[in-house]
């Protein structure tokens, strides 16, 4: 069976998939390297490094605070936002589809792609992480769940 040659869309599709991928992966190693250039004692010190890794260490948890951070060469910053960058590259990828479909002139995938596109965006923006400091169910008022 003969193998198919990969059309413009599914390179300009890999090639944004994998750009994204390499680099969120550079931007996260150069945070990395900038968190233990600030921090030597992370190579050395247990507790130290702990601090860092615990469960409720404070990380920048806002776009304002990664870019803020970012301008100031925080690592943990560096970090977050080749973390971001991560997570934006399938939105980005569906995104891509969206002017793919235009230019093949499918409305019908245009369409549900747009969809689906706003849908992501909406649970970007309304969702809400919650992290180790968020309240207990003793604390937030609300009864534990029985089974």
């Amino acid at each position: 069976m003969e193998e198919q040659e990969p059309t413009w869309v599914d390179i300009a599709l890999s090639r944004l998939l994998r750009g994204g991928v390499l680099i969120s992966i550079a931007i996260v190693m150069v945070g990395i390297v900038l968190t233990f250039s600030h921090h030597p004692e992370y190579f050395s010190s247990r507790p130290a490094l702990g601090e860092l890794t615990q469960p409720g260490a404070q990380l920048p948890n806002t776009l304002g605070a990664i870019f803020h951070g970012v301008a100031e060469l925080r690592g943990q910053a560096v970090v977050m936002l080749g973390l971001l960058l991560l997570i934006a590259t399938p939105v980005a990828r569906v995104a891509l589809s969206i002017l793919i479909f235009m230019v093949e002139k499918d409305r019908l995938y245009t369409a549900i792609t747009i969809a689906v596109l706003i849908i992501l965006l909406i649970s970007f923006f309304t969702g809400r992480a919650e992290g180790a400091s968020s309240p207990t169910r003793e604390e937030s008022g609300r009864p534990a769940r029985t089974r």
